[in-house]
């Protein structure tokens, strides 16, 4: 069940206004002469609440590799450690802020979220307080309660399409597509091969999927070094239609010079914030 509740927000020292509902955001320029400057309280934040992912390259989650995917940015691993406090800390963070502050949506990851002890219950903290809470999964433990919760409290799912869990996000969208529940699909775009699977995705799943969002290999953590095959990326692009499409803030030097396209640009992270709730630490993104 989207969350339908109607909020406004108001900084007349950064030029901007939003208006949420039913997922969508308007931003209204109150000066339309001048520019939305970067926010303080942002109206969007990245949540982390755990360090831990047993996806594993073998994709079976079974203890086989415990070093997880082998270009996790993030470096998750099946060792790796939860945000014990969470809870409280979200509370604290948040719960302090007015109404005005406080931002429309959270998406909640990690690591992989939905294996935190707390995650259904942090679902409704952030509902609770007045926060869309929204979450980015590999589908590997998606059940019948977790179903259920998202579809009370949540505005969204995103299925990171990693290549060999495919038989994991693929059983999801087949778990969340009998409540309606809104999803997105991330694809990291590097090579050719990489775009060519996306494009099979989306051939596949284009009916299905709300977004598909499109995010560009970065070289952090266990990830090696790839070039991103924009030229390539951007010549099938124009073949398809790109109206379920969204890009990564991190695409944004690519896209500058699409000027034949019609895409909303905006300068990255001027709109949201990292929260590590792994020590409270808030970054401009989770590169940072």
């Amino acid at each position: 069940m989207m969350d339908r509740r109607i909020k406004t927000r108001i900084f007349p020292e950064h030029n901007y206004k939003g208006i949420y509902h039913d997922g969508k955001t308007i931003r209204i320029a109150l000066n339309p002469k001048k520019p939305i400057t970067e926010l303080k309280y942002p109206e969007f934040y990245d949540v982390c609440i755990t360090q831990k992912c047993n996806s594993g390259i073998n994709g079976f989650g079974n203890g086989q590799n415990s070093s997880g995917c082998e270009y996790c940015y993030q470096n998750s691993t099946m060792n790796g450690k939860h945000a014990l406090n969470a809870l409280n800390d979200i509370d604290n963070f948040f719960g302090k802020m007015t109404d005005n502050q406080r931002p429309f949506q959270v998406a909640i990851g990690g690591g992989e979220p939905t294996l935190h002890p707390d995650f259904i219950s942090i679902l409704k903290k952030f509902y609770d307080l007045g926060i869309t809470p929204n979450y980015t999964t590999n589908g590997m433990h998606i059940d019948g309660d977790i179903v259920e919760v998202t579809k009370k409290y949540c505005g969204g799912v995103a299925l990171s399409c990693h290549k060999h869990l495919e038989f994991y996000w693929a059983m999801a969208v087949n778990k969340f597509r009998t409540t309606n529940i809104k999803l997105n699909f991330h694809n990291i775009i590097s090579d050719r091969e990489s775009i060519d699977d996306f494009l099979s995705i989306y051939g596949r799943y284009g009916d299905k999927i709300e977004y598909f969002v499109l995010l560009p290999y970065m070289t952090k953590g266990r990830a090696k070094k790839k070039e991103i095959n924009a030229d390539y990326l951007f010549d099938k692009l124009d073949k398809i239609d790109r109206s379920k499409i969204a890009f990564g803030a991190n695409f944004y030097p690519y896209l500058k010079s699409k000027k034949d396209w019609d895409i909303s640009l905006y300068e990255p992270e001027i709109l949201s914030k990292y929260l590590d709730v792994m020590d409270m630490s808030v970054h401009k993104s989770s590169f940072a």
